[in-house]
């Protein structure tokens, strides 16, 4: 295999510097060897052949992932606003349902106290459920 010149290793590393300090020029910014090489302005058969450089890209790479992502306090806020909003968001729908469940009991009730004053056999029958039901209190001894 032909060894990369010193030129470009250079450009590969300053490359591969730019990609992880998301500060890519001419690309997407994902951390690829096919974008270190795009990065670097070298062919990707060449970017294969810069063995030491690609084995302190995998490294970096391996190292990054493993590492906690540290964010800055702006980033952390405005995440932690989103998730204010999106709850806000969500209590508002609760709120609207339980009104919704609220009026509809209600109805419910409505319903059942016109049917309890306008049916005797409504009003029997409630007495006597009601009387299975209720368990009188009894001193305890």
């Amino acid at each position: 295999m032909t060894p990369v010149s010193a030129a470009t290793l250079t450009s590969l590393r300053d490359a591969m510097a730019r990609l992880f300090a998301n500060r890519s020029k001419h690309t997407d910014g994902r951390l690829t060897v096919a974008n270190l090489a795009r990065e670097a302005g070298v062919c990707r058969a060449t970017a294969n052949r810069a063995e030491t450089v690609l084995n302190e890209f995998r490294t970096a790479l391996g190292d990054r992932r493993r590492a906690p992502v540290a964010r800055s306090p702006k980033t952390r806020i405005k995440e932690l606003e989103a998730e204010v909003t999106l709850l806000r968001q969500e209590a508002g729908q609760l709120r609207q349902a339980v009104q919704i469940m609220a009026q509809q009991v209600q109805v419910l009730a409505l319903g059942a106290a016109a049917r309890m004053r306008h049916s005797p056999e409504a009003v029997d029958e409630a007495g006597k459920t009601a009387g299975r039901n209720v368990v009188p209190i009894r001193p305890v001894s």
